[in-house]
């Protein structure tokens, strides 16, 4: 189970938080804390959820290692913000099988956009959209689907989630490419809501 939660880890360092590495424009920024809620979407945050399994001395450091992770990662962004408050925190479910990571910044932050695709490609859907559920954005990879199929549910998966207005942005990555609980925008979207009216 550990091993498996090292490989988790590995993966959510490799993606790092890319999509916040951005020029932001001029806004509100707001000197308050940020503190990420304990559970989002029923998920335990990840440097809490190991020791729940087991207190030992493997479990510890693995939590350990998220905590650092996303504090270091906080700072980051932060810094990237002009010291605006931030914060990034990863949470993961039962057994490690899916988890994700919310990050979070006191300040304005740029729409989400994806490449122009033509719509004469061929295709079912664009390999990219974006999608808006209520206030959020979400960009979705859909899977490479002949124009005469179906693009089912299965074949969709969210790449990254946002909401921001002109003092808090707060995005949402599902980690790791099996992670299908996180595949509808609409669950994603109301995990960002949940945070939203926490944070905000």
């Amino acid at each position: 189970m550990v091993a498996a939660a090292i490989g988790l880890a590995a993966g959510a360092a490799g993606v790092g938080v890319p999509w916040f590495v951005t020029t932001h424009d001029a806004g509100l920024v707001s000197g308050l804390p940020l503190k990420a809620p304990d559970t989002l979407g029923g998920v335990d945050k990840a440097d809490v959820y190991p020791i729940k399994i087991k207190d030992d001395y493997a479990h510890r450091q693995f939590a350990e290692r998220n905590a650092t992770n996303d504090r270091e990662n906080g700072n980051r962004i932060s810094t990237a913000y002009d010291g605006a408050p931030a914060l990034v925190q990863t949470y993961t479910a039962v057994d490690f099988t899916h988890s994700f990571q919310l990050t979070a910044v006191r300040a304005h932050s740029p729409g989400l956009a994806i490449p122009y695709e033509a719509k004469n490609n061929g295709l079912a859907a664009p390999t990219t959209e974006l999608r808006h559920v209520g206030e959020v954005s979400c960009v979705l990879h859909n899977n490479l689907t002949p124009l005469d199929d179906e693009l089912t549910p299965d074949k969709t998966a969210v790449v990254v989630c946002q909401r921001s207005d002109a003092g808090l942005t707060i995005q949402l990555k599902p980690l790791g490419d099996d992670t299908k609980e996180y595949s509808d925008p609409a669950v994603c979207a109301a995990m960002i809501d949940e945070a939203w009216a926490k944070l905000h």
